[in-house]
């Protein structure tokens, strides 16, 4: 399936429901948390994984966003909003629908999709935004930031291809479709 695909299809109630939970979830699991702020494990990233393997890269990009704002207007921690970071969740969610959707859940599908959010979105986008929020050096961010990308790369490639398995080998397995 292409991008086109996945956009061109009329969203049903169905979908905005399953969409909205999937939403709620990804700001639930926003909020669950272990470690420091320097080696933070989140996983959120659950959330907008389910929602690139439901609907698809268009549609998971539209509800990222959606859930982006909705998470820095009704469930505001303190920080700032910043366009930017709404950008890396389209980012985001463009590449889970376009890796997840439609494909066999493989470690190797999993592990590339975890890489790539990694580090165009996490590394490198992510990094820029605090850059530019800041005003400190990109490099000096993006060092100690390498070392909880890695550790991230590994816990997110597992946890998300044991969701995806088990979904995709249960009744849920067509929820978006």
């Amino acid at each position: 399936m292409s991008i086109m695909d996945s956009r061109t299809k009329v969203v049903s109630v169905q979908e905005i429901t399953w969409m909205a939970l999937l939403i709620a979830l990804q700001m639930v699991l926003g909020k669950l948390s272990i470690g420091s702020n320097t080696l933070k494990v989140g996983f959120s990233f659950i959330a907008i994984g389910l929602l690139g393997y439901y609907f698809g890269p268009f549609k998971a990009a539209v509800a990222n966003v959606l859930a982006d704002i909705i998470s820095h207007t009704v469930m505001a921690t303190g920080g700032s909003f910043f366009l930017g970071f709404t950008f890396s969740a389209l980012v985001a969610g463009v590449i889970y629908g376009y890796m997840l959707y439609n494909h066999k859940v493989t470690v190797l599908r999993t592990f590339i999709t975890v890489l790539l959010i990694t580090v165009i979105v996490n590394t490198g986008l992510n990094t820029l935004w605090i850059h530019m929020m800041t005003n400190l050096p990109y490099v000096t961010l993006l060092v100690p930031r390498l070392t909880k990308e890695a550790f991230s790369l590994v816990y997110q490639t597992g946890l998300l291809f044991i969701v995806l398995r088990w979904i995709d080998n249960s009744k849920f397995n067509k929820i978006g479709q």
